[in-house]
């Protein structure tokens, strides 16, 4: 199975990242776009994974959340990519103000991850949320400069966060769904 920990966004969230998205689908000439229902933020990607490793990752989780508390999340008024501006890889909107409780909750699950055997990410951890993958725009010396794409950005709500979730990735029916296999409720 294949698994990653993430935040799950709540629907108005959810709406506002959809609608981020419909304004790149009338600038890019091809690009992937996650499906509204799976947009999230990444915590810590697993990968393939035993059925028999399961119950080990929940434990660890469960005390790691135990020892977390919730925490407000702040979404930036820029979008960001990855990969030369002629063939962008991933589109990400990021965090904005004091995410360092953010930071501590994931540093914590990478931690407890790899004490279970998953190895360290080798690059440190950019809190962000995938727009589109692999875009190429329509004209990419207008939208895509400095690090950044130039398309306006409504601002977000902030977004209380009181829980993180062991999320499975499937292919039903040649489409890719997430499916929360628990949650974890942040308690101190």
């Amino acid at each position: 199975m294949k698994l990653f920990i993430g935040i799950e966004l709540q629907p108005d969230i959810l709406d506002k990242l959809y609608s981020l998205q419909n304004i790149l689908r009338e600038k890019e000439r091809t690009a992937r776009f996650p499906t509204r229902e799976n947009l999230h933020l990444t915590l810590q990607f697993l990968g393939e994974t035993p059925e028999e490793a399961v119950e080990a990752i929940k434990n660890s989780l469960k005390k790691v959340a135990q020892g977390s508390q919730p925490f407000t999340l702040s979404f930036g008024a820029e979008l960001g990519y990855f990969g030369p501006a002629d063939q962008v890889r991933v589109v990400w909107l990021g965090m904005k103000d004091d995410f360092s409780v953010l930071l501590e909750l994931q540093k914590n699950i990478a931690q407890a991850m790899c004490d279970l055997g998953f190895a360290k990410e080798d690059r440190g951890y950019s809190p962000h949320i995938t727009l589109a993958r692999d875009v190429k725009f329509k004209s990419s010396r207008v939208f895509v400069k400095n690090g950044r794409i130039d398309v306006p950005v409504e601002s977000f709500p902030a977004m209380l966060v009181g829980q993180f979730s062991l999320i499975e990735s499937r292919m039903v029916q040649g489409r890719i769904v997430y499916q929360a296999l628990e949650r974890f409720h942040l308690e101190v």
